[in-house]
Order: structure tokens, then sequence, then C-alpha cells
């Protein structure tokens, strides 16, 4: 549904006919995304009515004036990455493209904080934060993932949890275009006392921004947030070596790091052992990795099938559970000390340090994979192009873990043997929060083919499975399909699983009627008002 012509020049008057488009081919370059055909039955989601480029906090807060002037849904973005960040109700939306806010505003060494806008990438404030020997927590989606995106408006889970906190545990304070147009900013940035407090002196909303998976840009725009940085004990920059398609990778592990893939020959020793590295406070990177380490690198899939190849045939049969430690530390007497501990919990539940696996150059890419996720999103889409999850665990307890693993496997098993869903490797993404003191995320994870109809139909009814709020899952809390697969006009939630729950979207709706009474944030991946 096109925009009228007095409402697109209106939009026009605000940011300039440079940054703004109705052009069909550019409009179609922003509605493709994996996970597209599986859940909207196609390649293109509903297109946008036009897309915007807003460059300051004023443009942001203008354009939502206008679209409550005028009845027009929008629905920010930054890096597009999924679903989420693309998916809309309506082709009456229009989107905002935040490249333009892309700036690093503030790294504050002496507290360890930094204020950035929305198109700050995770891995360009890595790069600036390392100059000052700081760190910001990796996002398992890659290096170009937002800040400020997962942060504060989505839900998502890296490889450093343990050491550098949960990603939406990290927000000190946020500036925020509510879709009324007004702007508030939260802890203590709103008293104008810096940005080192979430929680004050100034209103503390954190739960209401984003809760546990985020609105999704469903009720306003973040156009500035502090985040936590921590400690880096590795150079201003490392040396990376290759070429498209290989991945560029880091040519050795810095000094004071050490990186190991440990295999464990059951599943429960690896949940095990990773409880206890946790409690130990030794590891700055612990986590369960989905596929072999020989599919983070080579140019294709022909070299990780010939690295595969390499290993002993038993392990071909039953991978068993692989697990990444990368170990950090300020000295040697330190590193020597996290090295003995590490090696004491791996030998208690029979981890192997398989040479194949532990050789330099393999070392030396997930370790880059750990700390920045290079190649964290390509060995999951070179194979096929797509994947799914089942419901994921977050901040729960390892019993609770290991039985919704369990569940898992067994819902998913028939799939596989069908031939709709392929498994490669342990299909495990595991990473601990905080050292365990708050859980663990967990994903079981699959791969399909969207463009082999039998695998999206036999797709979506293991999909029906794990959604279904009388089947297996209903124990396990309200399905998180990792935010970024799931979209509410089509998977129904929130609606569904509410009155099993407490009925909380009473209350999340409220939320939202009140701070966008005229329902202009476009609420795909966020929750109505009314359910439609």
């Amino acid at each position: 549904m096109s925009l009228a012509e007095h409402e697109y020049r209106a939009l026009e008057e605000v940011v300039g006919a440079e940054y703004i488009t109705r052009d069909p081919v550019i409009l179609d370059t922003y509605n493709q995304v994996w996970g597209n055909k599986l859940v909207f039955g196609e390649k293109f989601s509903p297109r946008p009515a036009a897309v915007l480029l807003p460059g300051s906090t004023e443009e942001a807060q203008a354009i939502v004036k206008t679209c409550n002037r005028y009845g027009i849904p929008f629905k920010p973005f930054s890096s597009g990455f999924e679903i989420t960040a693309l998916g809309i109700v309506s082709e009456r939306t229009i989107m905002l493209d935040l490249k333009r806010m892309d700036r690093i505003l503030e790294i504050d060494v002496k507290n360890m904080h930094a204020v950035v806008e929305p198109y700050v990438s995770v891995h360009k404030l890595q790069l600036e934060a390392a100059k000052y020997g700081l760190y910001y927590g990796v996002v398992a989606a890659g290096p170009s993932a937002g800040v400020i995106a997962s942060a504060c408006c989505h839900a998502g889970s890296g490889q450093t949890n343990c050491s550098a906190g949960a990603i939406e545990r990290n927000v000190l304070g946020v500036e925020w275009v509510l879709p009324t147009g007004d702007v508030i900013k939260l802890g203590s940035a709103a008293s104008g006392d810096g940005w080192f407090s979430a929680e004050g002196p100034g209103i503390g909303l954190r739960g209401v921004l984003r809760g546990h998976c985020g609105a999704n840009g469903g009720h306003g725009i973040v156009t500035k947030a502090s985040v936590k940085l921590y400690p880096w004990y590795g150079p201003a920059e490392l040396e990376r070596a290759g070429e498209i398609p290989a991945l560029r990778a880091a040519t050795e592990v810095p000094y004071n790091f050490r990186t190991f893939i440990v295999t464990f020959p059951i599943q429960d020793n690896a949940f095990d052992a990773m409880v206890e590295i946790g409690k130990a406070e030794i590891a700055y990177s612990c986590y369960q990795i989905p596929v072999p380490p020989g599919g983070y690198l080579g140019e294709g899939n022909d070299e990780m099938w010939a690295f595969m190849q390499q290993l002993d045939p038993k392990m071909m049969e039953s991978p068993g559970a692989m697990v990444v430690v990368v170990l950090g530390a300020n000295s040697d007497r330190e590193m020597e000390y996290r090295e003995k501990y590490f090696h004491m919990i791996r030998e208690k539940y029979g981890g192997l340090l398989i040479p194949e696996m532990n050789n330099p150059a393999v070392q030396a890419g997930l370790f880059d994979a750990s700390m920045f996720s290079y190649g964290s999103v390509r060995h999951v889409f070179r194979l096929t192009t797509d994947f799914f999850i089942n419901p994921c665990g977050d901040a729960t307890t390892t019993d609770f873990l290991k039985n919704l693993h369990k569940v898992a496997r067994e819902t998913m098993e028939p799939y596989w043997e069908n031939g709709s869903i392929l498994q490669v490797g342990s299909a495990i993404f595991h990473s601990m929060y905080e050292n365990y003191s708050v859980g663990a995320h967990h994903e079981d994870m699959y791969l399909y083919d969207p463009f082999d109809a039998e695998s999206l139909e036999g797709t979506n009814e293991l999909i029906g499975k794990t959604m279904d709020t009388n089947g297996k899952f209903r124990r396990f809390g309200v399905p998180c399909l990792g935010a970024g697969l799931q979209f509410e006009p089509v998977h129904h939630t929130h609606q569904n699983w509410s009155p099993l729950y407490d009925n909380y979207d009473v209350w999340l709706r409220k939320i939202k009627a009140a701070l966008d009474p005229n329902n202009v944030g476009d609420w795909g991946c966020y929750v109505p008002p009314v359910f439609p």
C-alpha cells in the first residue's frame, strides 16, 4: 500500500530527497532475508512503502511525529541480519535504515564503557576499544551485528558471554525516541551526569525497553546507548591472512591467550564440564560449537568434507560434543593457574584434545571466531543457506537445559531420518552466561533446504510440534526461536502461549498501548495493543 503524495513529501522534508526512496528496485532489497521462504512462504516479505535514512536523533524524532500525524507505521533497523529487522506487518510501513548514524561518541577508558549510535557494529567497537586495552562482548550473529540492536532491541547470545556478560545485561543507559516522538533518556544519562549507570539517578526502564527478546523496533528507536566494556589482554590489532571465499582469520593465537577445542564423549559430560569451568572463573570464552572446526576454515564445503575425512571414522559416526575454551590472562603466572585448572576439569570429564582439532591454524581460526565472531554465521549458512532452531533455553539451570536438549533431539530425530533436515556435528550452540551464575543460552540447531519443497514442508511440521501449546515443549516456557526467526502474525507466540504463563501478554500489550497510543510502531516482532 503506497503512501499518499503529501505523506511522502512530508517525510521527504525531514531527511531531504537524497535520503528517502520509494523506488521498487531499492525497496525490494529491504525485504529479502534468510528464513523468508520458511516463514512467509516466498522469497520476499512485505515490501515497505518507503525507506528513509535519518542522520540524527532530531530527524528520527521528526519522522516519528510525521508518522503519528498521518497514521504511518514505521520500523527502524541497523544491520538487517534477520526477519526481526526486516519483517513488517503492513505494506504501508516505512523502514528507517539507521546506517547514517554510525558514530562511536565516547569511550570512557577509566569507567570502562562506550556510548554509540545505532549503526556502530560490534566489531567496529571492538577494534576501537582494543586500542585502550578494552573489549566489548561478541554477538554470535557475526561481527557486523549492531551494538544497540543486540543489547537494547533484540535477543541473542555470544561466545564471550561467560566473561563479558550477557549482551542485554551490559546496557548502561539509552536515548530513546518513543513512538509518540518524545525523547527520553534512561539511567544516569537522564540527569546529565554521564552514561555510567542504567538505574539512576534517573529512570530505569530496561525491562520495559527490552525484556528478554526485545521489542525489535516495535516501540520506538534507540538512537544512543552506553554499554559496558571489559579487559582485553591481546594486541590492539590481530594479524590476519586469507582471501574470500576462504575465511580471513588470525594467523596465531595471541600470547596472553590459549585456545582449546575439547571433544567430550557424551553431551552430559560437556554440560557438566562447562559448569565447572564457569564456577572456576577461568575462561574468557567457553561454548559448544554446532559444527566441526573444519567448518570455520577453508573455501567451501569440499574443504570442510576433506577435513572431516581426516578424522577417526568412529568420530564421524558419533562426533561427541565439541567445546571451545579460550583462556586469557594478564600474566604468565595467572595463565599457568588457569591452564592447570582447565586441564584438571577436562580430564575429569573425559575431554580429549584431538590433534586435528587443535593444530595451530584451527586454534587461531577458532580464537578469531570466539573473540570476534569471524565465520560464525558463514559456517552455518554455507551448507544449505538456511537454518532453524528448536525453542532455546536461556538463563536457566543445567538440569533444565539437559532435559530441553533431550526433548529437542527426540523431536528432531524423525526429520533427520526422513531427510527433511540436516544435522552436522552435534548441532548445538551452548554458551554460558557470566560463568554460569545466571545459567546459559542453549540452541538445538538444524539445517534445511529453502529450495526443496519437501524440506520446507518437513521443517514447518517440526516447527509446529515445537510451538504446540499441548506438546512436549510446553513445560519449558514460552518458546523463543532465537527471536530472529519469530514473527508474531505467523507464529502467534504471545497470543497462544500467554494463557499458560500468567497471561503476561496483558501487561505487554498495556505497555505497547501506553508507549504507542496511535499504534505506529510496527508490531510484527513485538506485540499489538489488541490481537487481530
